[in-house]
């Protein structure tokens, strides 16, 4: 995306053009990982993560929770347990705004707030899938 947008700038540059429009992908792209992580968590239940997941399981989306770090972890689960999360009947959303690229001290209350609302996610999925009720 970055490269599309400096592309565009170069030719109305060499066109003498003077404004440049970014598409909607460009401007989502510059948006803070905090902002981006505040709209996520607003769509989730984060003080009954239970609820979320009967809601999800009730629509038949059984995936974990995942937090963005070096790569997209399910927080609550060990790594024997990855065989499960990543078998052909469950998988994992990673969160849109975490990372471990932390920009700021309200940046990482969100992830520490996501990742704790994860946590209690995957350990109910994975003791309902361990117990066979789903």
């Amino acid at each position: 995306m970055r490269h599309t947008r400096h592309c565009w700038f170069f030719i109305a540059l060499l066109c003498g053009l003077n404004c440049l429009s970014v598409s909607a992908d460009d401007a989502a792209h510059d948006r803070s990982q905090t902002a981006i992580l505040t709209a996520t968590l607003a769509l989730l239940n984060l003080s009954h993560p239970i609820a979320d997941l009967d809601a999800n399981l009730a629509r038949g989306d059984k995936r974990f929770v995942g937090i963005n770090g070096y790569t997209c972890a399910a927080p609550g689960i060990s790594d024997d347990d990855y065989s499960i999360v990543h078998s052909g009947l469950h998988g994992i959303h990673c969160l849109a705004g975490t990372s471990d690229n932390v920009e700021s001290n309200k940046h990482k209350m969100l992830i520490d707030k996501a990742s704790e609302y994860a946590r209690v996610y995957n350990t109910e999925l994975l003791k309902r899938i361990r117990a066979r009720t789903i």
